[in-house]
């Protein structure tokens, strides 16, 4: 369940929150700034619901110093006050706020700003996601070429010189022998790395695709 974290000090909006956001999200509520920012940090939430009139550090601050902060800088949050005015909606995203709902505000306006934030961040884990796969499967490809030429040169050298022992040279090749299994584990790690560009391949959002690490073993 997606978590929300409210920082707001009135008791009476922090009880309209809960019977509106509960039934579908987990809520957490802060009273003052400094107390929401040390939650926010300590497990950052997916949303972040600040009121801009907080006891002795404003919302302005907070949001701030969130933005700032390299665990919580991506979270979205959604001012909540009870003043419409352009210069304080300004003031809001100059301190770096996505989005702003003016109170009272509607709970179905309330609940359709939460879900699009939230679409939107789900969006871009999922776009990022998708780029650490495919730089892994470039990573795995790159990886395959290099140590492929190299490695089946060292198993074919280890032939030779198995080849070219003497009779009464046991120990050496015994030496020899217990080096092949090594290298067949390597050689087999190759040929996963290999396969990485070419097969358990997911398809997922806008024609990517993704690579299913767990069926590389198959």
């Amino acid at each position: 369940m997606e978590r929300i974290l409210a920082i707001e000090d009135s008791p009476l909006v922090q009880a309209q929150l809960q019977d509106i956001l509960q039934p579908g999200y987990r809520l957490d509520l802060c009273g003052d700034g400094p107390a929401g920012i040390a939650a926010a940090t300590a497990d950052p939430p997916d949303l972040i619901l600040l009121d801009i009139y907080l006891p002795g550090m404003d919302g302005y601050a907070v949001c701030r110093e969130l933005k700032g902060h390299p665990g919580t800088r991506e979270v979205p949050v959604l001012f909540l006050t009870s003043l419409g005015a352009g210069e304080e909606k300004v003031r809001g995203f100059e301190a770096g706020a996505d989005d702003y709902l003016v109170k009272p505000f509607y709970p179905g306006e309330l609940l359709a700003r939460v879900r699009l934030h939230l679409s939107s961040r789900r969006e871009k884990r999922l776009a990022l996601e998708v780029e650490r796969l495919k730089l892994l499967r470039e990573l795995a490809v790159a990886l395959s070429h290099e140590l492929n030429n190299p490695l089946t040169s060292l198993i074919g050298r280890l032939h030779l010189a198995e080849k070219a022992l003497p009779d009464d040279a046991g120990e050496t090749r015994q030496q020899l022998a217990e080096m092949r299994p090594e290298l067949e584990r390597v050689r087999a790690i190759v040929a996963k790395l290999a396969r990485a560009s070419r097969v358990a391949r997911t398809e997922y959002v806008l024609g990517e695709e993704m690579i299913d690490l767990e069926r590389l073993d198959e």
